[in-house]
């Protein structure tokens, strides 16, 4: 009975969102706001079909940003914001069809040697407040971009190509070669340099370089600031933030791409961003029709949306995803600003052990975790690479299938036993082991697999328990105050999945080697390893050697477990279909990574 009620409430929600989808006002066919000056001397010709001008689209935030200053935007719902929407790199990237585009340059070039690039900038292009753009735009970026001055800068990390005898930072050198061209000299060839020049997203000079030079810059473009002082080069510009309900993105009225017609683009007037506090919040406006999108179908939400499908609604399952679920203990002997220890001496001493760590991982059904918490819709992961990736996976890794009475063993083999019959083991000084695993409270299935990961830690003697928070607390003990036992969270696969899209969180020296960030050294042989070969893999031109120095990488990370990585989810999107020109791609933005292109029919 029970069954059948559920499902009769599901049939009225959807046939009531069928009768009350929200209709976005008719387009008024003039763009509004309207487009100011004329269009770039050497504007892009996008090869879409060709649109019509005006109305919005109101996607989904599923938290409030961090920041408006992107090149310290990490955290996935504000680089969902800011990227390709206000900002753009040197060049673009084709999410669909997976491969590079000029983007903001007319051409690029590579010397035969691989260790010089050369831009060629599009002349007649401006920022968003009208200013020109440049070579010294580009120049005034990288700096920034390689400041080891400025704090949680994770962008500097896919630029580094090694340290010096002094352990200094190697840095490709960039000259100015006139108004419109520049070229990176690099110390070693690096076959994926445009994976790296594609997190490089431009910063106006004319803006911010009073504030960089007067070592101000990382308090500039906060949530609080002036929209208009958001200036970028993408298709829309900031026009509002109401923490907690909205951001609206409107028109870049100096956009520099047109369409074969030569109409300038975007079509859309504006972006509005729905900021929903959880994904069932998210699914239910969709349901509602007070969304047009939902720009990511999780294993949970896909059944139910999948039900919606019609003639208005388009729901496209775009299976495993290159994004990662992880669990990460502390490994970190560092200090917080106090002075204090970030983690107890007698826990770091187990978080810093490889038996430790792998016995824990044994002890986790994945195989539990994709079924219940996702429902299915996901399978289990043992690397920071997934299938998803048919590039660089390889399947040539240590696996931990589900075993708690091997985990018992490890453990009793690193002397942890119970002593006193409680049923949680403890070290030969008396302390309980245990610890607490913190994940972000908006996200159910992450809430749900800490919760399950816990009981699996239970079972086999470890009082583990846990403790969500706030999602920008998470970020914030995760990237800055580095003040946890264990976390539960994942990464978003970068644009493109490869090798260069992740030093950012493999290398020691990284912002986001969460379990013991910014090393000035490694700290074990296997970290130095792993900072080896991550060189190599960039400066080896022979692909199937740079695919076995890789498969090398993930083979480390396996058995050494930085990260204890979960599950690979599948995921799938849902949009209606009057908007014409979205290409669903599995790589994110998943609809509106080409939003100038995509218009109302």
């Amino acid at each position: 009975m029970r069954k059948i009620i559920v499902a009769a409430l599901m049939s009225a929600m959807i046939a009531a969102a069928a009768c009350n989808t929200r209709t976005t006002p008719i387009t008024s066919g003039q763009p509004n706001p309207p487009f100011i000056g004329e269009k770039p001397q050497d504007a892009y010709v996008s090869k879409c079909e060709p649109g019509n001008y005006g109305g919005e689209m109101i996607l989904e935030l599923f938290a409030d940003p961090t920041t408006f200053n992107v090149t310290f935007a990490v955290d996935e719902h504000t680089t969902n914001l800011l990227w390709y929407h206000v900002h753009r790199c040197l060049v673009d990237y084709n999410n669909a069809d997976t491969e590079y585009d000029p983007g903001l340059c007319t051409k690029y070039e590579v010397s035969p040697d691989g260790k010089e690039w050369t831009f060629y900038l599009r002349k007649g292009v401006r920022w968003s407040d009208g200013e020109p753009f440049n070579a010294d735009d580009v120049i005034f970026t990288y700096h920034l971009a390689t400041d080891e001055k400025l704090a949680d800068s994770s962008i500097r990390d896919i630029f580094r190509e090694g340290r010096d005898a002094n352990n200094q930072s190697i840095y490709p050198q960039i000259e100015k070669i006139d108004d419109h061209s520049v070229r990176f000299r690099l110390s070693k060839p690096n076959a994926d340099f445009l994976d790296a020049i594609f997190n490089l997203y431009m910063v106006p000079k004319h803006k911010w370089e009073k504030a960089w030079k007067d070592g101000k810059f990382s308090e500039q473009m906060t949530v609080s600031a002036n929209p208009a002082d958001v200036v970028g080069l993408g298709p829309f510009r900031l026009k509002e933030y109401t923490a907690g309900e909205r951001v609206v993105l409107e028109r870049n009225p100096h956009f520099w791409k047109v369409d074969s017609r030569g109409n300038r683009l975007p079509y859309i007037d504006r972006l509005k961003f729905i900021i929903a506090k959880d994904f069932n919040t998210i699914q239910a406006k969709f349901q509602a029709g007070e969304l047009d999108v939902m720009s990511r179908l999780r294993a949970t939400d896909f059944a139910n949306i999948k039900a919606m499908e019609s003639d208005k609604i388009k729901v496209v399952d775009i299976g495993a995803t290159v994004d990662t679920r992880w669990l990460i203990l502390n490994q970190n002997p560092g200090t917080d600003s106090q002075g204090k220890l970030l983690v107890e001496p007698w826990k770091l001493k187990l978080f810093r052990n490889q038996k430790f760590r792998q016995a824990v991982s044994y002890a986790i059904n994945r195989e539990g975790l994709a079924n219940t918490a996702f429902v299915g819709r996901a399978e289990p992961l043992y690397s920071f690479v997934t299938p998803a990736d048919k590039t660089w996976y390889s399947d040539d890794i240590q696996k931990y299938p589900f075993n708690p009475d091997l985990a018992r063993q490890m453990f009793a083999e690193i002397g942890l036993k119970d002593t006193n019959g409680d049923g949680f083991l403890e070290d030969a000084e008396g302390h309980t082991i245990g610890f607490v695993i913190n994940t972000n409270s908006n996200n159910e299935m992450r809430v749900q697999s800490a919760a399950f990961i816990a009981e699996n830690l239970k079972a086999v003697g470890i009082k583990a328990t846990s403790v969500p928070l706030p999602a920008n607390v998470m970020i914030e003990i995760i990237t800055t105050k580095l003040t946890f036992e264990a976390v539960l969270f994942g990464w978003v696969g970068g644009v493109p999945p490869g090798p260069s899209n992740v030093k950012n969180t493999v290398l020691s020296s990284a912002e986001q080697h969460v379990c013991y960030p910014n090393q000035k050294t490694p700290s074990t042989e296997w970290e130095a390893r792993l900072d080896e070969l991550m060189h190599k893999v960039e400066t080896t031109v022979d692909m199937a050697e740079r695919k076995r120095l890789y498969a090398e990488v993930q083979r480390i990370w396996s058995e050494q477990l930085p990260e204890i990585n979960l599950v690979c989810e599948k995921e799938g999107v849902a949009y209606k279909t009057k908007f014409g020109n979205i290409r669903p791609a599995s790589l994110r933005p998943r609809l509106t990574w080409n939003a100038e292109e995509i218009y109302i029919k």
